[in-house]
């Protein structure tokens, strides 16, 4: 059975109107059922962890010290089902690798993005039974002992822990709740949100926590690293919007663009830049992509109409009209139409 189909095989299952509360782990320990007590056998290959005396097998990552491993299962195995669905518990399995020994197991509905730290603390999303836009992120110590678990009323896009274990962090989807389009950092040694933001860096590629600083990075690939204070307040702003208008990528270039030339006291020199940067946008490709390239001449029309290049600004706004006649621009080419007549 293939990866694919061992996780998302759904045959039908009995819904239930019973919710479904989160099982405690299991630790290991001289009261712990005979199977426990005994020495599990671990095995693990590239992509499952397994141990058959619990009849456990699921997707795993490791710490960075490659000591522990945080193993999960989203899926009913009394059914086949994973995924989406209404009934049937996940589980999820913490392995000292160190000690080819299972320090805690338990369930809950829909385990996903396990996380562990070189101290053996991890965290587990829940993304629940159901179509409700929800999640729960928790962070767990080595004997499965709740750290701190918050239910959101958005998806839970993707989440982390520090590699000590002192903070951790999630991120949510957007969601027409307060929870909406989100990042949290919390810290572990506390027990504490501390704060709840807009992402201002937009959605990076993944996040990291400096624990000397408590900063939460986010992180670009090909860009760095930009950072959010113990606050929550972004600091790196103007150095992230450099680097996406340097970047690589016609479409993080054309979206920076054109949310600087929407800041209030742009400078010329600031406008020169964002101009050549949607040039440099088009030729990287953005002009082969007929999703892009009227954003791309929309955006540059604002570049020229900010410059006071009102005839060019007037043809590529023709252009980008003839391409999509929805782009949101015929007032702005009949407003520099008018200035260009008014010379």
């Amino acid at each position: 059975m293939s990866i694919f189909s061992w996780l998302f095989n759904r045959p039908k299952a009995v819904k239930s109107d019973t919710a479904v509360k989160h099982q405690p782990a299991q630790p290991q320990s001289r009261d712990a059922p005979a199977e426990l007590r005994a020495t599990p056998q671990i095995r693990r290959d590239k992509h499952f962890l397994r141990v058959e005396s619990l009849g456990f097998s699921g997707v795993y990552q490791l710490s960075e010290s490659k000591k522990w491993a945080i193993a999960w299962r989203d899926s009913d195995p009394s059914t086949g089902r994973g995924g989406h669905r209404e009934s049937g518990q996940g589980a999820y399995l913490l392995a000292d690798l160190s000690s080819g020994t299972v320090s805690c197991h338990g369930s809950m509905p829909r385990p996903n993005d396990g996380w562990v730290c070189d101290t053996g603390a991890f965290s587990l999303i829940d993304r629940h039974f159901g179509d409700s836009l929800s999640g729960t992120f928790s962070v767990f110590d080595p004997t499965g002992a709740v750290i701190l678990s918050r239910e959101l009323t958005a998806n839970i896009l993707t989440s982390g822990i520090s590699r000590h274990g002192k903070y951790a962090f999630c991120a949510t989807a957007n969601s027409p709740t307060d929870h909406g389009n989100k990042v949290f950092l919390f810290d572990l040694v506390s027990r504490v949100e501390m704060y709840c933001v807009s992402p201002e860096a937009g959605w990076p590629d993944s996040y990291e926590v400096d624990e000397g600083t408590g900063e939460l990075m986010a992180v670009f690939a090909e860009m760095g690293n930009f950072r959010y204070d113990i606050d929550g307040r972004f600091l790196d702003a103007d150095r992230l919007g450099n680097a996406k208008l340097n970047s690589s990528r016609y479409d993080r270039i054309i979206l920076a663009a054109e949310c600087l030339l929407g800041e209030v006291g742009l400078t010329d020199e600031r406008a020169r830049e964002v101009l050549a940067a949607v040039q440099r946008a088009r030729s990287l490709g953005a002009d082969e992509n007929p999703a892009w390239k009227p954003t791309a001449l929309k955006v540059q029309g604002l570049a020229h109409e900010q410059l006071g290049h009102y005839p060019e600004a007037a043809r590529v706004y023709e252009e980008a009209l003839a391409l999509n006649p929805k782009i949101g621009v015929k007032r702005r080419l009949a407003a520099v139409s008018k200035l260009m007549k008014a010379e």
